[in-house]
């Protein structure tokens, strides 16, 4: 017997880091805010790396809105997010990295 925690199915693995990732997007779209100071509408993409336990390790913009108001209004969501919830059980690596969408639109 080799002991230790039985594996995941890599499908398995996958619905959990998605699930995971859900929560984390919604918990840093409720922390989204529209910057002052502009009218641009675009879509930032952030990578962000999470410990397992949800503690937040950095993030980084992947891909520009097109206007630095909205890049740093889409990184301070994150900041703004706090500590993220854990990996769910069974994910046992020790960092994960996801790349989370935040579109931005002036409604003026």
């Amino acid at each position: 017997a080799t002991g230790g925690a039985p594996t995941l199915s890599p499908a398995r693995a996958s619905a959990l880091r998605a699930e995971w990732g859900a929560r984390i997007l919604a918990r840093v779209d409720r922390r989204h805010r529209y910057p002052r100071g502009t009218r641009a509408s675009g879509r930032a993409l952030v990578e962000l790396v999470l410990a397992r336990d949800g503690r937040l390790l950095s993030a980084r913009l992947v891909r520009s809105a097109g206007d630095p108001r909205l890049d740093d209004a889409a990184l301070a969501a994150v900041r703004r997010a706090g500590r993220f919830p854990p990996a769910p059980e069974g994910l046992g690596a020790p960092r994960y990295s996801f790349t989370l969408p935040l579109r931005f639109e002036w409604k003026g």
